[in-house]
Order: structure tokens, then C-alpha cells, then sequence
């Protein structure tokens, strides 16, 4: 049989709210056990103390639940609020365990075959379902006591009505056990095999054993297992105390001379598995080894709620025959241990005899132990989280104790081979693998067995990134809000300052560990070479955080509250020119990174096969050792032919190695011959045929400058000024346009020498550039009938994504105009300002100069002047510094928002991840009962304020539907009109609106009033494709129609904003106008019906065409209702190539400072 690795744990268990602090609690040993938190219930209604008899009333109080279960980040999720209150909790519960068990087990954030992950959960049953629906069932006996003329009955029951508003669209799919998976699938994006399963008490076990099963059948890779069980009605208390199998003294003894029951638990637990081979290719780490797992009935018994020692033994035979090993070798078995006296007798009894059949096996003594003498017993949980506790035993190799137990001299411990943990301690090694097992049984006779296995002994010891030459690391912490991050770097340091200095992890596994979790929206990350200097700044930047500093805090460290919204962080690639090459270019980055290493060679062959040269040598060869070598070296660099094909391999590589760390462009702009590498980056051309443009290109510039001598000139001054000086002068021209106060000019000596004099006698600074002739000017025209006929050779394609030429400032699309732009390139003036405005107007708010320093930064910042929502960001510096540039690059845009990598900085041999604290997330209150406002969490995220909306509600508001005289009149027939172009489901829906009477109508488009309330920090919603749109809209009115006014786009904008926050539940100030409305916001059909519902009635002349029905935002339904194009709206968002992660509120502006008076001018060769 395969086996079957556990890689990943989340949990929620009482006193423990996540894993950590589960294995703490478990070496503790201490219980949590508690009287009926107020919150729940009014527990005096239903206590008898004592009394098993009484009516509907439990003769208990103690019992062990989780603390605020009514909290949950939908924005993190991307759960419109209306739903999330309307959701299960139980179902918020599995998100988040599921959620912190793929950051456990690496992968959050990463690559993995969600195409065939599967979701497997054990649930039985849904108190939230019984709490929404209660007035709804509460209503016949209520009409009953009107017909006795007892209207106080039914009074209550509508009072009670108006606090549990249930009459909503996301009631009924809100509490389904089927939707708990359904929903983790969603969210998560898998597609394998998906359900819940209902075995009562050994529920989530008996998912295991599907979840196994299928993984070695091959129906997926991996999966996701778990179970949930919250109690919120006094129900299971009072019906427990009829069948007496609670603890009478408030306290569950497992095998205790005093046992007298259990103490009803909750919790919540998902464990991530997979084929251990595939697990240990990956270099996960590895909890346990599920080797073996066996389920049986009880057949023919005493009844549904008897244990049987018989059904248990023909589960735990099936266990060891799947696992081929003895039950003699496991030495830990967590049993399902509820304390009553006929469990125990049956488990103990079981138990004996299984061990008897195999008496030629050492009976070496097992410890018994059961987690509900902590936690209670979690009923659907309770399987999950004897596998977690069991899975954590084996992984620490230390048996835990149960606490303060004297066995019960009946059953007979030590003759079945066992023995009770008073303290714990170390699990010693008896020469094979440490072995455990896990039991649970269910109602109605389900026995689940499992067998685990420690993993296999690692391997010799792998060389750790402390090593020369690796390199800086990025290590990415975020949480939920501020405070939430503050508290997480406290856990993380407990973790390390619990290390000696020798056993803290190398600087790589940090940095593998947190970059493999999914980015939360307030993010620190530090650039630093290892761990004890990331530690010590990590420290420094957490006081810097407590006094409120943000963006750069130095010494590579970056912090931001929230990352940019989608549509500010698009990035443009910016790449210049000649004059920006040196020697040991990116050198740090050949050296460190194989793909950037391979690809700088791959086409450096190229160039030695086409023309001899070494470009790898020329770079990256033994450097100048005396001033005349260095200026030899740099006159050969400065050679066109050489220059060109040159920067064109390094600019290549660069952006090959950073899509390699997970930084695509959104848009293209090169400086002079800069542009062929943006084309590369665009998709126009391969990167060989770039190179090979390159070098054709280089040799004809260098036959055209043959004989001709001349320069280019940086003059800091506007262009008309410029005019003005070279009128009179000959042989000089405008060649580059770059900023607003600064050109370049391009001429011969003769010439160049008389423009700098005259500037120099108008008090205008001038910096001659290092470039080989005059370049981008009438001088090299010649070269333009050679540049042609190549250009007609070669295949070009249409870019992928824009990209401008700064030939003309313009976004290019079609091959052809390209071949005639780059065959006249080397002779025209390059217009950078204009493509750096261009790239701005295109959504490019994120600058990235790809290599050679940051000189075209300052251009754009020049040419930006006043937008405070750009940032520029240099990938290389002035001069080598072991890479660190590069990584501070990469820290700075994984604050922006951008989806960066750090595992690719990571050498392979370090790349194992640690036992390190998951973040937590900032969460608001969700519940059915209104008439509390919701107390959002201190450490909720601050949003900027907008405008109060009328009638705000707290989250926690009734769900009630519109009120009468909103309802929609069906004759008005808009639904036809609104909805085609939408969605086909929505249109099925709004033929059953207009079918159904108007009171029915208006309950189907309920929604709660506009909410304004304190929101955590928002985050990427869950993926939601669209159907594909059906019949063609009705025809729009005549544009000379009279037409009532509609006020400008941005009044529009805000009552449709109001409109949204109705409906989705959404606090305003957690909308934006460029948020889609599908994948964003969860919008699905019913909130789409509701939403054009209510716009129609408040526009009825205006109709919605097909240009909302594609990715439909606030800001383009807002256009075309002022009766402008939704393509020309202000808060349209431009098509994306990538999703840049989370949505949240803008930082401040994180733009340098403006450089010295003398801007270094870009590199402008031709």
C-alpha cells in the first residue's frame, strides 16, 4: 500500500487557537473545561443540576467551546458580508483551519496541483440552520395559540422574527453540510474530488479513510481532510443529559476509577496529505506517515448507541493488515476515550485483544492517552483531532500526559499491554520506526482505525545558505492589520530566541518558510545575507513600525499597511539604452542565479556564432587593473556592435529571472535601443531573434558611422529653450526628449562644442554622454534602407501585452508599423517623456527599471510630476553590491501588492520549511441576531473614511428584505433588458422574479441597508468566472431621446456604490469604483439581479448594454449611466494580464525624493 504523508495541520480547538498552541497545551495537560458562555445561550433556562429527568434541561453547565466563533475575515476571503452572515460558522471554520494548514504545509502561495486536490470533511450536523430557521418553525404552533386567542405567543415569535431576519437569497446555501467543502474548493481553486461525510464522532476519520483511499487509487494528489463541530443551541446539551453520557461532575476522565461521562467539546481541524514519495520529492516536511487505516460497522449489536469491543477489533485488524505491520510495534495510541463507563470497557477490551493474537511479538507496553480529558468531545471534530494531537506525538517523539487519571482497576490497563502518561516526556526509540495509532467511534456503531509511522530518516545534512556566495535573502512577514503583524513578529521571535544561536535556521529556510504562505495585507519584508542580521533588524524595524513609520525604513526593510489596489500596482518594465553598460553588469546575479546565468550564455553563444565575440568574457572577464586597461575596456563596451547585442542579453536574462521570481510586466517602454529588450518582454520577438536583430542592427549602425565622428550632449533644460540655443548652430540636433527640463542633443564635435557653449554662457548645466556617435539623429540616416530590408526578413508578432515605442510615444500593436518604426529608429528622436506619459495613462503605476541603475527612474518622476500614486523601483545599482539591489527591488514590490516570489531566491539545499507561527487574520463579527452592534477587532486595518451613508447598520444586522414600497413593479419588465448581457442564469432567474407575486418579488431581491462599519483588511476574493453572455440587448435609445438627468460620472458612481454596499453588505469604504464586481466583490447571480433591479428602477430610461457584461466594475456602470463610454470612465481598469494579489486601500506614496539638480540622463544610444 502507498503511504501517506501528513504535511500540513490547522486547528482551532478550545484553549487552542492554533497548532502551536495545541501542542502546548497538550505538554500542559491542562482542561478547558467551562460553564455555558453567555453568548451562547441563557444557560439557566435549561440547567438542572443533577436532575437527568427534567424536561428539556441539562444537568449540566460545563462544557469546552471555542471563543468568538462569530468572527471571520470575508474580506480576506472575498465573501460579501450579506453572505458571511448568513454563513454557517462552521463553514467559516473550515476556510480558516484549511487555510493555515496549506501555509503549514507550504503551500499558500505556490505551485501545486490544485487540478487534483481533493476536499474531504466529516460534519453531522448544523445548530446554525436550526438558529436561522427557528422562526420560520416557530410559526405554526404560534398561529395555533392566535386561533386560542393567544396573540402573546405569536407576538413573540415576531419579535423574535425581527432579531433572526432569515428571509434572504443566501439563507438556504448559508448552512448545507455539502456547501463546508464546496466552499473550501472555491476558495482555494480545487477540483478534485469533494464532500462531506456524516459518521457522526468518527466522521472526519471516516474522510480520512476516503481521502486515503483516493490518493492511492490515483483520483488525486492531494487533499485536504478535516472536521467541524460548533454547538450553538442548548439541543445536544439537553439531549446528552436524557441519555446520561455527560459528566455529571463537570469533568471527562478517560479510564478514570471516577470517570462519569464527557464534557461536550467543539473544534475545528484540517490536515493536508499526499503520497509520501511526492511529498518527500517536494522536500515537505512531514508530521507523521499515515501507514495503514481500517473502518468496520458494529453489524449486529445491543443497539445504535452501544459501543462493541467486536466492531472496534474488526477495525483496528483491517488497520494493521492495510499498514503490513503488527500493533505490537505501535507504542502511542490515542483512543477515542469519552470517559463513559461502557466506552471505556469496550476500548480497553478491544483493545486487549488485539494484542493477545499476536503473542510472538515483543508486547512491549503502549501509552494510552485521550485528548477529550483536555477538550472535550468535539463530536464531528473529535477524529481530527486525535489525528493532529497523534501526528504532533509522533512528529516531537514525545508522549504527552493525560491528566491527574487513576485507572480504573475494571478495565484492566496493564493486562491489555497499556499504560497512562502522568508527565511528559521523551518517546525513546525501540530500534524501528516510532509507530502510533488513532481510534474513533462513532454514533450508530462507525470504528475508524489508523496506523502512523514517524517519516523516514533524512538524508546527510545539506549545505546551509550561511555558505559564501548565496547571497541576500527576502523574508516576507504580514497579518491581518498592524497590530496583527506586530503580534506575529513577537511569535516568531519567541520561536528563534527559544533557539541556542547554533540552532537557528539558516537564512534561506526563513525565507522559504513565510514566502510559501499566501501574503496577508500589512506586510514587512527585510532584504538581509543571514539570520542573526535579520533578526536583529527585524527587531529594529518592529520599534520603527510601533512609531508609526512606513515605505522604506532602511537598511532594506519595507513595510506597508495594505498593498496598492490591483489597478495601482500594474508594472511597466523600463529598459535603456546605450551609455548604461559597464563592465560586471548584473554580475552578482550571473553568479548566484543558474537561470540567469544560462540564459546570459545561451545568448552570448549566439553572438559568438554570428560574429566571433565573447560577450560573457567581455562582461564578466578578469576586470582592468590599470587606468589606461579601464578606459580600453570601456571604448570596447561603447563599440555599437558590441554594445547592443550586449544589453540587449543582459536586459533579456534580467527579465527572464524575474518572471522567475514571479514579477511579470503589464506593460513595455525601452529608452533609444532599450526598446528591442522591451519588445523581447512584450512578446514581439523571441529572444534569440532579439539578439539577433541586435547584432544585424549594431553592424549596420557601425557601417553608417563609419568616418563620421560624434556625440550626444545631456542638456538640463526644456525643450524650447533648447530650439532657441541650437538655432544658428550646425550639425546638432534634438535627440532625446526625456523630461520636461531635461533633452539630449546629438551632433558632431564641431557642433557639440559651440551648444555647449552657448548653454554654458546661458548658465544651463550640460554632461557629455559615452556614446560612440549622434546617435537618434540625421547622421546615422543612412542606415535606414539596410535596417528595412533586414527588418522585412524577420517575423515579428504582435505584442502580448503594450508596449510603447518611444519612437513615437505610442502603445504598438501591429507588426508592421513596428518594422517601420525600428527601420528609421536609429535616425529619430526619442520621445521618453511621452512613452513614460503614455505608459501612465495606459494603468502603469509601478516603474521597474530592468537593469543599468535607476537613471530612466528619474525621468519618470520628472515627467510624473504631481501623481502621487506612482513608484519607482530599481532593479540594479550604481555599482555591484553583492545583489542586493536586485532583492531589495523584489522586498519593495512585495509590499506594493506584486505576487513576488522569495522561494526563487532560496538555494535549493535550503529550501525545508520551519515550524514558524501562522499570521492571523483581522476579523469582524458575523452572526444572525441583530440589535448588537459588531465590535470589529482593535487591530482591524483603518481604512480612509468616505462620506457616511444613511441608515448604516452594524455587521450584525438583520437580514430583512426591502421594504414594501421598494418592491419592483413586474410590469416594468427591466429584467430582460438588464440581465442578458450579464449572465444566462440570471436571466433564468429574473423569469422566475417576474412569475412570481410582487411580495415575492421583493423578498427575492432583499438585502440588507447600506453597512458602515470598522473593516479589516481587504484581500484577493475568490475567482468567480462569469457565464457567457446570451441574446443581444435590446436596442439602445435614440441619442437625441429625452433623457432625465443623471448627474456626473462621480454622483453616479456614488449612489452606485451605495447601491453595491446594500447588497453585498460590503462597508462602503471597503468599495472602490474599479472593483469587479464578480471576481472582487462575490457578486453571483442573485446580487447581480438585485443590483440592476435597483439601479433600473432609480435610471428607468437607461439601458445596459454588453460593454458592463464583461468584467462589470462600479466605475463603468457608473460611465454608462452618465451617458458616457464605460472605455473612457475614470475608474475603468485596463485590461491585466496578472492579478497582483490582495485589494486594500493605497499606502502613502512611496516615490524617492527628486535627485540632485543635474538628473543622470538615460541611456540614449541608438
Amino acid at each position: 500500500m502507498t503511504d501517506i504523508a501528513i504535511t500540513g495541520l490547522g486547528c482551532r480547538f478550545p484553549g487552542a487557537p492554533d497548532i502551536r498552541a495545541y501542542w502546548k497545551l497538550l505538554i500542559s495537560g491542562e482542561r478547558q473545561f467551562s460553564a455555558v458562555p453567555a453568548e451562547r445561550w441563557n444557560h439557566d433556562t435549561f440547567h438542572a443540576p443533577g436532575d437527568p429527568s427534567a424536561l428539556n434541561a441539562a444537568y449540566t453547565d460545563q462544557v469546552a467551546f471555542l471563543d468568538d466563533v462569530a468572527r471571520f475575515d470575508a474580506l480576506h476571503y472575498g465573501v460579501p458580508p450579506a453572505r458571511a452572515r448568513a454563513m454557517d460558522p462552521q463553514h467559516r471554520l473550515i476556510l480558516d483551519v484549511t487555510r493555515e494548514a496549506l501555509d503549514d504545509a507550504g503551500l499558500g502561495r505556490g505551485d501545486f496541483d490544485r487540478e487534483n486536490t481533493g476536499v474531504f470533511f466529516g460534519m453531522s450536523v448544523s445548530d446554525w440552520k436550526d438558529l436561522v430557521t427557528a422562526p420560520i418553525r416557530a410559526i405554526s404552533p404560534a398561529e395555533e395559540s392566535r386561533a386560542a386567542d393567544d396573540d402573546g405567543g405569536l407576538d413573540a415569535v415576531e419579535v423574535q422574527a425581527r432579531r433572526f431576519g432569515t428571509d434572504h437569497a443566501f439563507t438556504l446555501p448559508g448552512s448545507p453540510l455539502n456547501m463546508a467543502p464546496g466552499a473550501v474548493s472555491r476558495q482555494f481553486d480545487l477540483s478534485g474530488p469533494g464532500f462531506a461525510v456524516d459518521a457522526a464522532c468518527s466522521g472526519s476519520l471516516v474522510a480520512l479513510d476516503q481521502a486515503v483511499a483516493q490518493l492511492r487509487q490515483g483520483t488525486c494528489r492531494i487533499a485536504v481532510v478535516g472536521g467541524v463541530y460548533l454547538n450553538l443551541t442548548p439541543d445536544s446539551l439537553v439531549g446528552f443529559s436524557k441519555l446520561r453520557a455527560l459528566s455529571a461532575t463537570g469533568v471527562c476522565r478517560p479510564f478514570d476509577e471516577g470517570a462519569d461521562g464527557f464534557v461536550l467539546g467543539e473544534g475545528a481541524g484540517a490536515v493536508i496529505i499526499r503520497p509520501l514519495s511526492d511529498a518527500l520529492a517536494a522536500g515537505d516536511r512531514v508530521y507523521a506517515v499515515i501507514k495503514g487505516i481500517g473502518s468496520a460497522e458494529d453489524g449486529a449489536s445491543p443497539g445504535p448507541l452501544a459501543p462493541t469491543p467486536e466492531g472496534q477489533l474488526r477495525a483496528m485488524r483491517r488497520a494493521y493488515d492495510n499498514a503490513g505491520v503488527p500493533p505490537s510495534s505501535v507504542s502511542f495510541l490515542e483512543a477515542h476515550g469519552t470517559g463513559t463507563a461502557a466506552g471505556d470497557r469496550a476500548e480497553v477490551e478491544a483493545l486487549r485483544r488485539l494484542r493477545t493474537e499476536y503473542p510472538d511479538d515483543d508486547p512491549s507496553l503502549c501509552y494510552l492517552s485521550s485528548g477529550k480529558a483536555l477538550i472535550g468531545h468535539s463530536l464531528s471534530a473529535a477524529g481530527i483531532a486525535g489525528l493532529i494531537k497523534t501526528a504532533l506525538v509522533v512528529h516531537h517523539r514525545t508522549i504527552v500526559p493525560q491528566p491527574e487519571t487513576t485507572p480504573h482497576p475494571e478495565l484492566r490497563i496493564s493486562a491489555a499491554g497499556l499504560r497512562l502518561a502522568d508527565t511528559a516526556r521523551p518517546w525513546p526509540s525501540t530500534g524501528g520506526p516510532r509507530r502510533a495509532a488513532v481510534s474513533s467511534v462513532g454514533f450508530g456503531g462507525t470504528n475508524v482505525h489508523v496506523v502512523l509511522e514517524e517519516r523516514p530518516a533524512r538524508g546527510p545534512a545539506r549545505l546551509s545558505v550561511r555558505a559564501e556566495g548565496t547571497g541576500p535573502q527576502l523574508v516576507l512577514l504580514s497579518a491581518g492589520s498592524p497590530e496583527l503583524l506586530d503580534e506575529h513578529i513577537g511569535d516568531v521571535l519567541d520561536v528563534l530566541d527559544a533557539l541556542d544561536t547554533a540552532d537557528r535556521p539558516p537564512i534561506g529556510a526563513l525565507a522559504h518558510t513565510l514566502g510559501a504562505r499566501e501574503p496577508l495585507a500589512t506586510r514587512l519584508a527585510i532584504v538581509a545575507a543571514d539570520t542573526d542580521a535579520w533578526i536583529q533588524r527585524l527587531r529594529h524595524a518592529r520599534r520603527q513600525l510601533e512609531d508609526g513609520a512606513r515605505g522604506d525604513l532602511g537598511d532594506g526593510a519595507f513595510a506597508a499597511d495594505a498593498p496598492l489596489p490591483a489597478a495601482q500596482r500594474r508594472i511597466a518594465f523600463l529598459f535603456p539604452g546605450q551609455g548604461s553598460q559597464r563592465q560586471g553588469m548584473m554580475q552578482d546575479l550571473y553568479e548566484r542565479f543558474t537561470g540567469f546565468r544560462e540564459t546570459v550564455d545561451g545568448l552570448s553563444a549566439v553572438v559568438r556564432r554570428d560574429t566571433g565575440l565573447d560577450l560573457t568574457g567581455l562582461l564578466y572577464g578578469e576586470a582592468a587593473t590599470t587606468p589606461d586597461d579601464a578606459a580600453e575596456l570601456r571604448r570596447q563596451l561603447a563599440a555599437t556592435e558590441v554594445c547592443q547585442p550586449l544589453l540587449g542579453t543582459v536586459q533579456i536574462a534580467a527579465t527572464r529571472l524575474l518572471a522567475d521570481c514571479g514579477i511579470t510586466p503589464d506593460l513595455a517602454l525601452g529608452h533609444s535601443v532599450g526598446e528591442f529588450a522591451a519588445a523581447a518582454a512584450a512578446g514581439a520577438l523571441t529572444d534569440e531573434d532579439t539578439i539577433r536583430l541586435l547584432i544585424h542592427r549594431g553592424a549596420a549602425l557601425g557601417q553608417a558611422e563609419a568616418g563620421l565622428r560624434g556625440g550626444m550632449l545631456a542638456v538640463q533644460s526644456d525643450k524650447e529653450t533648447c530650439r532657441r540655443l541650437i538655432d544658428g548652430i550646425d550639425d546638432v540636433w534634438i535627440s532625446c526628449f526625456n523630461q520636461p527640463q531635461q533633452v539630449v542633443v546629438s551632433g558632431t564635435p564641431r557642433g557639440l562644442a559651440a551648444m555647449r557653449q552657448a548653454c554654458a554662457e546661458a548658465g544651463i548645466v550640460t554632461v557629455a554622454l559615452d556614446v560612440s556617435n549622434a546617435f537618434h539623429s540625421p547622421r546615422l540616416a543612412s542606415a535606414e534602407a539596410t535596417m528595412r530590408a533586414d527588418l522585412s526578413t524577420r517575423r515579428l508578432s504582435s505584442p502580448v501585452l503594450p508596449f510603447v515605442s518611444s519612437v513615437n510615444a505610442e502603445v504598438c500593436t501591429d507588426p508592421g508599423r513596428l518594422r517601420e518604426l525600428w527601420a528609421r529608429h536609429a535616425s529619430t528622436p526619442v520621445h521618453f517623456g511621452d512613452g513614460v506619459r503614455t505608459a501612465y495613462d495606459q494603468g502603469a503605476r509601478v516603474f521597474l527599471q530592468v537593469a543599468g541603475g535607476s537613471s530612466l527612474l528619474a525621468s519618470v518622476r520628472r515627467n510624473l510630476t504631481g501623481h502621487g500614486d506612482v513608484h519607482v523601483v530599481p532593479a540594479e545599482g550604481v555599482a555591484p553590491d553583492g545583489g542586493h539591489a536586485f532583492v531589495r527591488a523584489l522586498a519593495r514590490l512585495a509590499v506594493l501588492g506584486v505576487p513576488v516570489d522569495p522561494q526563487a531566491l532560496v538555494p535549493q539545499d535550503d529550501r525545508r520549511l520551519l515550524e514558524l507561527p501562522v499570521a492571523r487574520l483581522a476579523t469582524q463579527s458575523y452572526w444572525v441576531a441583530g440589535g448588537r452592534p459588531a465590535q470589529p477587532d482593535a487591530s482591524a486595518a483603518s481604512l480612509p473614511p468616505r462620506p457616511a451613508q444613511p441608515e448604516e447598520t452594524p455587521m450584525d444586522a438583520p437580514m430583512n428584505p426591502m421594504n414594501p414600497e421598494d418592491e419592483p413593479n413586474p410590469k416594468d419588465d427591466p429584467m430582460d433588458e438588464l440581465l442578458q448581457p450579464v449572465q444566462q442564469q440570471a436571466t433564468l432567474l429574473s423569469r422566475l422574479t417576474e412569475a412570481l407575486p410582487a411580495p415575492i418579488q421583493a423578498a427575492q431581491t432583499a438585502a440588507p441597508p447600506p453597512v458602515e462599519a470598522a473593516p479589516g483588511p481587504p484581500a484577493p476574493a475568490a475567482p468567480a468566472v462569469p457565464a457567457a453572455p446570451v441574446a443581444s440587448p435590446a436596442p439602445r435609445a435614440p441619442a437625441d431621446e429625452e433623457r432625465p438627468p443623471t448627474g456626473t460620472v462621480d454622483e453616479v458612481t456614488e449612489a452606485v456604490l451605495g447601491h453595491v454596499a446594500r447588497i453585498s453588505a460590503f462597508p462602503v469604504t471597503r468599495l472602490r469604483d474599479d472593483q469587479l464586481l464578480i471576481d472582487e466583490l462575490g457578486f453571483d447571480s442573485p446580487m447581480l439581479t438585485d443590483l440592476f433591479t435597483s439601479l433600473k428602477r432609480q435610471w428607468p430610461q437607461w439601458r445596459f448594454d454588453e460593454r458592463v457584461a464583461d468584467r462589470p466594475t462600479v466605475g463603468r456602470i457608473a460611465a454608462l449611466i452618465a451617458n458616457r463610454s464605460p472605455d473612457t470612465a475614470p475608474a475603468a481598469v485596463p485590461p491585466q494580464r496578472a492579478d497582483h494579489g490582495d485589494e486594500a486601500p493605497t499606502p502613502p506614496s512611496a516615490v524617492p525624493p527628486a535627485g540632485p539638480h543635474l538628473d543622470p540622463a538615460p541611456s540614449v544610444a541608438a
